[in-house]
């Protein structure tokens, strides 16, 4: 997997070692609190580091500002800030509502020498203001992510969110409130998975927000 990120990815052999330390702190302290399915950390390289790496190509190379919400154990954020982190003015901010989740995002970012910006708070507490990037995995359904990333939009924000089976129905769903363009790009990493990309979203008069 190491060498499929590498040859596919443009991964360098120093960000490889970043994701090494990762999963050395990860493995620590994931057993202390809920950060991820304890199934899944001996799948550690494509169930969290394939999934979050392969969102880094969908987004316009010029991309800069980047905002993940409710980053738990920093998947994908973490991830993306380790890939872009020797993007002149490169900035990826992570935010986690969990005081214990934070405490790891700051282990984890300090162990993998990655510069973040770690905010402990509730989403909805935090001043919102446009972002490049908008990110988020397992965190809420697509209708309700795309009021929480409203406020963050800029002119040409894109939205990137890893979804699952059910993509189609929240799709839908979504759309009874929202107007946007989307679209479904295959997960490398689960034949079930998706990343849903989503542009020029605007709130339908008369819907409903959160």
């Amino acid at each position: 997997m190491q060498t499929l990120l590498m040859s596919d990815y443009g991964v360098s052999r120093e960000t490889i070692e970043r994701f090494l330390a990762y999963q050395a702190i990860l493995t620590k302290w994931a057993p202390r609190i809920n950060l991820v399915g304890a199934s899944t950390l001996t799948s550690f390289w494509d169930r969290h580091i394939l999934d979050s790496a392969q969102i880094l190509p969908l987004a316009h190379p010029e991309a800069k500002s980047w905002v993940d919400f409710g980053s738990g154990a920093g998947f994908p954020g973490l991830v993306i800030a380790a890939l872009i982190q020797s993007r002149d003015g490169a900035q990826v901010t992570l935010i986690e509502a969990s005081t214990k989740r934070c405490g790891f995002l700051r282990e984890a970012a300090r162990a993998m020498q990655v510069h973040v910006n770690i905010v402990n708070d509730k989403l909805e507490n935090v001043a919102p203001h446009p972002v490049d990037i908008i990110t988020a995995r397992a965190f809420t359904a697509l209708d309700r992510l795309l009021a929480y990333a409203d406020p963050w939009q800029g002119p040409r924000t894109q939205a990137l969110f890893p979804k699952g089976e059910e993509v189609l129905a929240e799709l839908e769903q979504a759309s009874t409130n929202w107007l946007f363009k989307s679209t479904i790009h295959p997960s490398v990493s689960d034949s079930r998975g998706c990343i849903v990309e989503v542009t020029e979203c605007q709130v339908r008069t008369g819907s409903a927000q959160l």
